[in-house]
């Protein structure tokens, strides 16, 4: 390869960019997607990889199953359900399942597992992101699901380095900062990245935040930080460093695209993912090797760890041989997660259809819930979202909360208007956050909005299924 092709293998572009472009003019090492259907992505990944002179590696953000991001596909439940089973061979068995459908459309670098300790109740992004509040647990489950994704062939990513989930600020809108000290990190944060480095996982994702008492420059997140990757270097990871997504507010808002590439660059990293300016990044760097700010055989380090990954990918499918156990579909998964968090007014199992279901929302779409609902068969329904001032309801009420971690959100609460309707009657089922629930009498908790997760969450308040699902947080 010559300098230009070397630089483009370490910039991954978005799969909703120009990509021809970008592998043509600037020989881009990979490419993300977010959203599309399977048959859709399958299609473009072929023709994206006939037309590029080093393979690809297409990676997606697949923490809870293809369906999180191709929507005609199997969206599994999120890591804090699989933590709420008790039974860590569910995130092995789901984390195969979803290395061969994501390899079976050409995606063979799945951004999972969150291996962040999820500290904080406030925390607006990681929540049921994470696997829970105790880092040993938390590790368990980070192992058995890197163990599934690469058995199959694929490349997992343990993310978001030295550990997200002390944080009550949304890396997409602006700089978190983690302000413990290095013990607590020794024996908090950094244990799930252990584990996840102990089973071999292949990448590692750096986190966009500020970590004083591993670098304490001023607003410089961890992906810009020499100290913080020598650190993760330095707990034997050989394998790819990459970035979180470089147009996020915590970058955008200190650095511009060719400043931040080029210091990302400097700091260790071997990807850099998701450039606001791809075109502009890609000529900062060269410019950098120009000038000397970059030593070209800082370059090469990074191309070298990046083609033995896709080395290694192109071996898959079943790379190794293994174990073959019985597959459990995502329905069993979610009705082992289902937790009762409290009946205080002994109003489980549901006894009557005379009630009213209050669907609460932070979505755009109208009802997330409409499987819930159906199931409900409730005698009359009422939607509220933040902008709801005022709402009545009579009656018995369940009250379906759609109040979830997501990018640029910024904070998860449930509207005042949802509050006030909340009487001892009322039964509360959160399909998304935990962190929400303290203040009813009588509680469920299913972690996520999947359709898997609303079946098995009303059958388990008719009475219909066990409710078997620990609280892998505290309330």
């Amino acid at each position: 390869m010559d300098l230009d092709e070397k630089i483009g293998q370490l910039f991954v572009v978005a799969a909703r960019d120009d990509v021809v472009r970008h592998v043509r003019d600037n020989h881009i090492g990979g490419v993300i997607w977010f959203e599309s259907t399977a048959a859709n992505a399958a299609r473009m990944n072929a023709e994206w990889q006939s037309i590029a002179g080093t393979p690809l590696l297409i990676s997606a953000d697949l923490e809870a199953g293809m369906g999180m991001r191709f929507t005609d596909t199997t969206w599994w439940p999120p890591a804090m359900a699989l933590a709420a089973t008790g039974d860590p061979s569910f995130a092995e068995e789901q984390a195969r399942a979803t290395a061969r459908e994501a390899l079976a459309v050409g995606v063979q670098h799945i951004l999972a597992p969150v291996a962040d300790v999820n500290v904080d109740p406030q925390n607006p992004v990681i929540n049921t992101r994470s696997f829970g509040e105790d880092p040993r647990d938390v590790a368990r489950y980070v192992a058995a699901f890197v163990r599934g994704v690469q058995d199959e062939g694929a490349l997992a990513c343990a993310k978001h380095f030295p550990g997200h989930g002390d944080t009550h600020i949304d890396s997409h809108l602006s700089l978190p900062r983690l302000d413990v000290s290095r013990e607590r990190l020794d024996a908090v944060e950094l244990v799930p990245f252990r584990a996840a480095i102990e089973a071999g996982v292949g990448s590692v994702m750096m986190g966009h935040l500020a970590v004083p008492a591993l670098d304490d420059t001023p607003h410089l997140p961890a992906t810009l930080s020499p100290q913080i990757i020598r650190l993760l270097r330095d707990e034997g990871f050989e394998g790819l460093v990459i970035t979180d997504a470089m147009e996020m507010g915590a970058l955008i808002e200190h650095f511009d695209a060719g400043e931040a590439a080029v210091r990302a660059i400097e700091a260790g990293e071997d990807q850099i993912l998701c450039s606001a300016d791809t075109d502009a990044a890609i000529a900062a760097v060269r410019e950098a090797v120009r000038t000397g700010r970059i030593r070209e055989s800082r370059i090469d380090e990074s191309v070298e760890r990046i083609l033995r990954a896709k080395r290694g990918a192109a071996a898959a499918p079943g790379r190794r041989k293994r174990e073959r156990r019985p597959k459990r579909p995502p329905l069993h998964i979610a009705e082992r997660a289902i937790t009762l968090v409290k009946d205080e007014h002994g109003l489980l199992p549901l006894k009557t259809n005379n009630l009213t279901a209050v669907v609460v929302s932070d979505f755009p779409e109208p009802n997330p819930l409409e499987e819930a609902v159906r199931l409900l068969n409730p005698k009359r329904v009422l939607t509220i979202d933040s902008t709801t001032k005022h709402a009545t309801a009579e009656g018995a009420i369940v009250m379906l909360l759609a109040l979830r971690p997501k990018s640029y959100a910024g904070r998860i609460a449930i509207p005042e208007a949802a509050k006030r309707l909340a009487n001892r009657d009322t039964i509360a089922v959160s399909f998304g956050s935990p962190y929400v629930l303290g203040d009813f009498g009588t509680a469920v908790c299913a972690y996520g909005i999947q359709p898997v997760l609303q079946r098995a969450a009303i059958r388990a308040i008719r009475g219909e299924a066990p409710i078997s699902g620990r609280l892998p947080v505290t309330l």
